[in-house]
């Protein structure tokens, strides 16, 4: 049985050719089911080994970069009380 563990580092810094699904799931942070949709519209590639799918991890990595950047603001300076005076 294949670990659950998933890092470069593991692989001796090569990366993976595939993901499963499970990894996939916690790679992207997206359900399983939003995967299926993503490789039904060709968003994410996929594989047969018999009966078990797995995910291109390198069309991951072109989806994730294509999405658009984040613009997030920083947040407005906080006012401090004054302290009392005694």
């Amino acid at each position: 049985m294949p670990s659950d563990k998933f890092l470069v580092s593991d692989l001796g810094g090569l990366e993976p050719l595939t993901v499963t699904m499970q990894q996939a799931e916690r790679l992207t942070g997206e359900s399983r089911s939003q995967i299926y949709i993503r490789i039904g519209r060709g968003e994410y590639e996929a594989v047969k080994s018999g009966q078990r799918l797995f995910i291109v991890y390198e069309s991951i990595k072109r989806r994730i970069a294509e999405l658009p950047r984040a613009k997030i603001k920083p947040p407005a300076p906080r006012k401090h009380p004054r302290a009392e005076k005694t």
